[in-house]
């Protein structure tokens, strides 16, 4: 039997390679409601797989006015909580890259429809957890711009849940000087609850806020309603083993 130079037989190895690629069809392209749903499956789970699939397939939307905002808005929401399962994993500088694009992807969002009620509490939202990041520089450049977000987002749409509750988290989180009120913030996550029993984030805030006057009772609660409508609600787990 005739033997086969070996450098022949690589090029008909990566030749059957070749062949076989061409072959396969390529995966098709997440659809807008299919990249939307896998960021909520990350907002539920806090996992970083669905999330960046999501902004990942948002990138290619349709160039148009309202898919513009609407996948801009979307790319920054899944920012968000990709930078909250960063810090969960203490991937802090992945997590301060996440919530950067997502300011940046929100700021863009605004530009092609600056009437966003949600585009606007989203930014709020991405400026509260740059304070978590950053020092007392950072607090005073950027703890006013979370508030005039809030501001303008409750201006536009204050009855809608979600405007309400990156309010309400404003409220809970920042310092007295920069607009923060625990009690004011218990009273907005409440009002979310009465817009949407099911937003289990409301009742995460809640319980931050209760454990800052440190009432354990309603600390869990909270906590037990949050995860009666999310189980997976890593953010909540963590919270429970945080403070026994």
């Amino acid at each position: 039997m005739k033997k086969i130079a070996p450098f022949v037989l690589l090029l008909v190895i990566v030749q059957a390679g070749r062949d076989l690629k061409a072959q396969t069809p390529s995966p098709p392209t997440p659809t807008y409601d299919q990249a939307v749903s896998l960021v909520e499956t990350g907002r539920k789970t806090l996992e970083e797989g669905p999330l960046f699939q999501g902004q990942q397939a948002l990138e290619s939307c349709a160039d148009t006015l309202n898919s513009h905002c609407d996948c801009c808005y979307q790319r920054a929401r899944a920012c968000l909580y990709l930078s909250r399962a960063c810090d969960l994993d203490k991937h802090r500088k992945q997590a301060e890259y996440w919530d950067d694009l997502g300011i940046t992807l929100a700021q863009k969002a605004l530009g092609f429809n600056g009437q966003s009620a949600g585009a606007h509490s989203l930014l709020a939202l991405l400026y509260e957890t740059k304070l978590g990041y950053g020092d007392m520089f950072t607090g005073m450049s950027v703890g006013p711009k979370a508030g005039d977000e809030n501001k303008k987002a409750l201006a536009l749409d204050a009855q809608n849940a979600q405007v309400q509750l990156a309010a309400g988290i404003q409220y809970v989180m920042a310092p007295p000087i920069g607009g923060g009120d625990v009690k004011k913030g218990i009273a907005t996550l409440q009002r979310v609850l009465e817009l949407d029993s099911k937003v289990d984030e409301a009742y995460y805030w809640l319980a931050k806020a209760y454990r800052k006057q440190n009432d354990r009772v309603n600390f869990k609660k909270s906590l037990d309603s949050a995860l009666q409508i999310n189980p997976q609600n890593r953010m909540v787990l963590k919270e429970q083993v945080d403070w026994k």
